[in-house]
């Protein structure tokens, strides 16, 4: 959100249906801003390619290895998803679009650009629109990107991981340091906008091993780099390996020792810390991934996507079939719909979830805007605003007015601080 509560690039010579503006122009806001502007208002679009070459052992995302794909069978019924939700949601105005996987840039640049055509006839487009592709170094070579710029993406996210090749094996990718680094460069050919995904915290990994490739990292004009720390999740090889005892992850010190040491070489390189993993320079903060921490609305389509969007003035939680041969089939059938959830979101949920999510950003919340947004006032939230107060007290937390931040002390500690802040007073 790629991926959160989480959350790739292109070819041939298509015209620009989707934008009247230069498709690899960047005119992104400055995060932060009017908060009552592009970051509350409008929809995100969340598109998912579910397959893969070959699985990576940390990656519990719905990916797929495979090598052939059905195409144009996938793109059409993606498409049919979006004529759905058109139909349901009505008129939206689009602020970003994201093509997460999987592996985006095993797409075409004409796939790409029929998904973003059809986006264009169904919505309306934010003249700053931006449109984001994940992309992996071993298949974004010669022409890819240069083609998903033709087709409207102004925006790559490169999955880098590593430099080393020790690193790079470690983490089962497939691409060697050289590949990595010529893929930024033909990223930073074809648009100006273009991160870099690195996972810090390996297990045999020294802090300044990691230090070097995050320098090197800073020198090639990349504008956002997003630094993840190494987590193990259930459904994992990596998970598997753990629970077998053949390795063990770092502990929560030398965990700590790299992230403060990642912010501040970044910060020293003149980027800007504006949520826990991520760093832009100024003006360059992904708006997709923003828009969802500030709980903007969001719709994902594809196999496995999920979404959060307003329906008749309900907050809905949506998730797509996982298994693509089965939303294959669902999206061929009478309903065009594919969902295996859609759920009512109460308040007091939107209230956990928008907390938990904007508190990782480093404006943090306003807590009249999310009344605002949730259309319930903060007393119903489920906050127990003392635990806030004495978080403040601690230099854990920040207070300016009605918003709540979380400090570069407290960030170390953001699991407990959330507990602490969603506990009953007693």
């Amino acid at each position: 959100m790629g991926r959160l509560m989480t959350q790739k690039q292109l070819k041939t010579p298509y015209k620009q249906p989707f934008l009247s503006t230069g498709a690899s122009s960047v005119s992104a806001g400055r995060l932060g801003g009017d908060l009552e502007g592009s970051d509350a208002s409008g929809l995100a679009l969340y598109v998912h390619w579910p397959w893969c070459l070959q699985k990576c052992p940390y990656c519990d995302f719905n990916s797929h290895a495979a090598s052939q794909f059905p195409r144009e069978s996938y793109v059409d019924a993606v498409c049919r998803e979006l004529t759905a939700w058109r139909g349901r949601l009505g008129p939206q105005r689009v602020v970003s679009v994201f093509f997460g996987g999987g592996t985006p840039s095993l797409m075409k640049g004409e796939e790409i650009g029929q998904i973003l055509a059809k986006i264009g006839q169904l919505f309306n487009i934010s003249t700053d629109i931006e449109i984001t592709a994940e992309c992996n170094p071993t298949s974004a070579k010669g022409a890819v990107f240069s083609d998903f710029a033709a087709a409207g993406i102004n925006r790559f996210s490169i999955g880098v991981q590593g430099l080393s090749a020790k690193n790079l094996a470690f983490l089962g990718r497939a691409h060697s340091e050289k590949e990595a680094l010529g893929s930024l460069e033909l990223a930073l050919k074809s648009v100006k906008n273009v991160n870099a995904d690195l996972i810090f915290g390996l297990p045999e990994q020294s802090l300044p091993e990691w230090l070097t490739q995050l320098e090197t990292m800073t020198k090639l004009g990349l504008t956002h780099l997003s630094c993840y720390q190494l987590t193990i999740e259930p459904n994992t090889a990596f998970y598997s390996q753990v629970k077998r005892g053949q390795w063990q992850p770092l502990d929560g010190d030398r965990q700590a020792d790299f992230m403060e040491a990642t912010r501040e070489v970044l910060l020293g390189a003149d980027y800007e810390h504006y949520e826990t993993s991520n760093y832009a320079r100024p003006g360059l903060a992904c708006k997709h991934n923003a828009h969802i921490w500030r709980y903007g609305n969001y719709l994902g389509v594809g196999a496995g996507a999920h979404g959060r969007v307003m329906e008749n003035n309900r907050r809905l939680a949506t998730r797509v079939r996982k298994d693509p041969a089965d939303y294959l089939i669902r999206m061929g059938g009478e309903n065009h719909s594919a969902l295996v959830e859609e759920e009512l979101i109460i308040p007091a949920v939107a209230w956990r979830e928008a907390v938990m999510m904007g508190l990782r950003l480093t404006e943090g919340i306003d807590l009249q805007r999310l009344e605002r947004v949730i259309h319930t006032p903060v007393e119903s939230s489920g906050l127990n605003m003392g635990q806030l107060g004495h978080l403040r007290e601690q230099g854990l937390m920040w207070q300016k007015g009605s918003s709540w931040g979380v400090s570069t002390k407290g960030a170390f500690v953001l699991d407990a601080i959330l507990e602490a802040i969603f506990s009953k007073p007693v």
